[in-house]
């Protein structure tokens, strides 16, 4: 038999199961930008692939942004801002997601399990983290991608889609991520 998906079959698949599709999207996403950023970094190629620096990111990727992503604007938001689609509404949320959830809730986690993966102190994971802030201008280059990006997605993409669109666009967020954060 021959595999055949439409359009409409993968919006039903994000509809119907918005957790385990927003995992997969967001674990597979993270899993290749962090490839891309690492072949980016080094003259070889795919042969020195960094497999543990790699899960870090298909765990941090797939089970904490993509579980926590259907979570916080699919349950939290419509509790927070409620359910309109209006100008305000976007604004809100746009606001909250990239200057307290972004700072305090998405960014930290991914140092802390780099630092476990790494077998270093959660204290220097965070600390690289604050380094990443104050020196090398994390924050600015996440405003930089999410602001705009958020603009569209809280009030153009379908709500069951926000998640898909979110990861296509932390794509390429996530090589610039990956690049920074690699560094540090």
């Amino acid at each position: 038999t021959r595999l055949s998906m439409s359009l409409t079959d993968v919006s039903d698949f994000y509809a119907d199961f918005p957790l385990q599709a927003a995992v997969l999207t967001c674990g597979v996403k993270a899993s290749v930008a962090d490839g891309i950023a690492q072949v980016r970094a080094q003259a070889s190629g795919w042969d020195d692939l960094e497999v543990r620096r790699n899960i870090a990111y298909i765990i941090y990727g797939g089970i904490f942004i993509g579980a926590l992503c259907h979570y916080e604007y699919d349950v939290i938001f419509p509790i927070l801002f409620g359910t309109d689609h209006s100008l305000w509404t976007s604004l809100q949320e746009v606001l909250f997601d990239n200057f307290v959830s972004g700072p305090l809730v998405w960014l930290p986690p991914a140092y802390l399990i780099k630092a476990v993966v790494y077998d270093y102190s959660l204290g220097e994971g965070l600390q690289k983290y604050i380094d990443d802030v104050t020196k090398n201008d994390l924050l600015q280059k996440y405003w930089t991608v999410w602001l705009p990006a958020q603009s569209i997605s809280f009030t153009v993409v379908p709500d069951h889609l926000r998640v898909a669109f979110m990861a296509s666009v932390s794509f390429f967020w996530f090589i610039i991520f990956s690049t920074v954060s690699s560094s540090s």
